[in-house]
């Protein structure tokens, strides 16, 4: 009997499979949960369902079989397969992990990689039928990398895939790609000029002596900010004269407008602020609204007045033309700022992030500053980059609706910008031949500006004449407006010679007990000193001649105030008794 017991035992053992008590556990619970399934079918594809049916997949397959058979039953087998999958293991050698396979498929849709001067990575990605340029670290390059993995997988990458794989891309940016210069909205590359119509298909205009073109992929590399605006496709056969019904100007106004117009096409070099004056409701909003639409459109064109220098830097940084509008006054710090952007000029702060480094912007930009009532009151510095356009006031019978106005310049704009292409052909043909005598302050755009002049529709040396008389104008508003400046036109007349402190002293006696109170009037020597050397420029213009010395026999700072026709006999006398 104990031999046929055996024997029935191991023939048992080797009929009924062998289950590991994991398995035995498996089954407990899944017997359990088969009456609550018809109620909720979910129940098939919870973590302990997909556990217990992953242990006895591998032990037990009538019962693995039968389970299949309620997972259909439900809809449920495909997924539950799906998850039960033997994940690749790298041992195998087509096996690839997720951000290799990521890198090896962004690489084969012919990625470009480089850096700018700043050392960030960018990426040239072609999507579509067209290029863009992205930064490595930018929203836009990941969802670049996550578009073409779900193309190929129908899955995502995950984090860490994206990770590892910009990090990669931004390494090899740095180190084994080329250094270029990203532009914002315009560019000079290999003697051509480039304006980025920042639409859809990142298409630009190439601009060069011989004429203009739209091309798909431009040399030089731009980058978009949020909110640039496309602009029109270029039209030939247009005039600039379109645009003169659009602006509330008279002739004058008319030439410095179409002169900073054509610089703002050209970057590289300073450039003038144009400053829209005139009373209220005289178009000068709607004519910045008009300018940036020409050059740089975007949405909320025109920003509020700036609180401090760090917001007119990422305006900046964001806007190749910055317009700001209903200025009451422009405080010292934010004109000296200005200045800098006019004519080129770093800001540099700490870099977000980091203890150590610091973020520098470095660049030039065209301004437009409207309506800064107290203009007279900004420092000379300021008034002498600034192109002054007085806005005539607009009768009733004259004035139109918003709708009529935009709907006619929109229809008149592609022509329009042609017709300042052409003019920008024209200055790139014209400059080698053009020299200046007695140049201005800002002696590379008056040069331009003369190149384009006669495709601008002006006269031969109308441009420099309208110049002249803008630096003569901005010269008088800042003279009229210093407190200094009758003082010294009296005090000019019986000469002085001191120090500072001593010309102080002198000119508070020369005025008012409420002019000395006032916050105008500099309140130590060391102001009066600064405020002088601001103005010294002006008033030498105005036939006032401020000299700095060194010092005096007793070691003393001097300054001499004397009148310049004074200056310019001692100096021809000098020169006769040198012959």
């Amino acid at each position: 009997m104990e031999k046929v017991g055996s024997t029935d035992l191991t023939m048992g053992d080797a009929t009924r499979p062998l289950r590991s008590i994991a398995a035995e556990f498996a089954l407990l619970f899944l017997r359990e949960l088969e009456p609550r399934v018809a109620a909720d079918p979910e129940l098939l594809v919870s973590t302990e369902a997909v556990l217990s049916f992953a242990a006895i997949r591998r032990t037990d397959p009538v019962q693995w079989e039968y389970w299949r058979t309620i997972l259909n039953k439900y809809e449920k087998a495909q997924l539950v397969e799906y998850m039960l999958q033997e994940p690749a293991r790298s041992e195998d050698p087509e096996w690839e992990s997720k951000a290799a396979r990521l890198i090896r498929l962004a690489l084969a849709t012919g990625l470009e990689l480089f850096h700018d001067p700043d050392q960030q990575g960018w990426a040239a990605v072609r999507v579509g039928g067209h290029w863009e340029n992205h930064p490595i670290r930018s929203r836009d390059f990941r969802l670049f990398l996550l578009r073409i993995y779900y193309v190929d997988t129908l899955e995502s990458p995950g984090g860490q895939a994206l990770r590892a794989a910009t990090e990669l891309f931004e390494a090899r940016a740095l180190f084994d790609g080329a250094e270029c210069p990203v532009h914002l909205r315009v560019a000079e590359c290999g003697g051509r000029l480039y304006l980025d119509l920042c639409d859809r298909s990142w298409r630009a205009v190439e601009i060069d002596d011989e004429g203009w073109r739209v091309v798909d992929r431009p040399p030089a590399k731009f980058r978009r900010s949020r909110g640039s605006q496309p602009l029109p496709e270029p039209e030939r056969g247009g005039s600039l004269a379109e645009l003169r019904p659009f602006l509330n100007v008279d002739h004058h106004g008319w030439i410095l407008i179409r002169a900073f117009l054509v610089a703002a096409l050209r970057p590289g070099f300073p450039l003038p602020i144009l400053v829209a004056k005139g009373e209220q409701g005289a178009g000068k909003s709607t004519a910045c609204r008009v300018i940036s639409s020409l050059i740089d459109p975007r949405t909320s064109a025109l920003r509020g007045v700036p609180r401090e220098v760090r917001d007119l830097t990422a305006a900046a940084r964001n806007s190749w033309l910055v317009c700001f509008d209903n200025l009451s006054r422009l405080p010292e710090e934010l004109a000296d700022a200005a200045c800098r952007l006019a004519t080129g000029g770093g800001f540099g702060g700490r870099e977000l992030y980091s203890d150590h480094d610091e973020a520098i912007f470095d660049a030039t930009r065209p301004l437009v500053f409207n309506a800064i009532t107290e203009l007279g009151t900004a420092r000379p510095d300021f008034l002498d980059r600034t192109l002054i356009v007085e806005f005539l006031s607009i009768t009733p019978e004259v004035r139109r609706d918003e709708a009529q106005f935009w709907s006619e310049f929109s229809e008149r704009r592609p022509r329009i910008l042609g017709a300042l292409l052409d003019a920008a052909v024209a200055g790139l043909r014209n400059l080698p031949q053009v020299k200046l005598e007695r140049p201005p302050r800002l002696a590379d755009f008056a040069r331009w500006v003369s190149a384009c002049e006669e495709a601008l529709g002006m006269k031969q040396g109308e441009a420099m004449a309208a110049c002249r008389a803008n630096s003569a104008a901005a010269s008088d508003l800042a003279l009229e407006a210093s407190p200094l400046y009758e003082p010294l036109a009296e005090l000019v007349r019986e000469g002085f010679t001191g120090t500072v402190a001593e010309l102080r002293l002198r000119l508070d006696s020369m005025v008012s007990e409420a002019m000395r109170r006032s916050i105008r009037w500099p309140k130590s020597p060391n102001a009066l000193g600064n405020a002088l050397r601001r103005m010294a420029t002006n008033l030498r213009a105005a036939g006032i001649e401020l000299q700095f010395s060194r010092n005096d026999q007793q070691g003393r700072r001097m300054v001499s105030v004397v009148a310049a026709e004074q200056i310019r006999k001692r100096s021809s006398v000098t020169v006769s008794s040198r012959q």
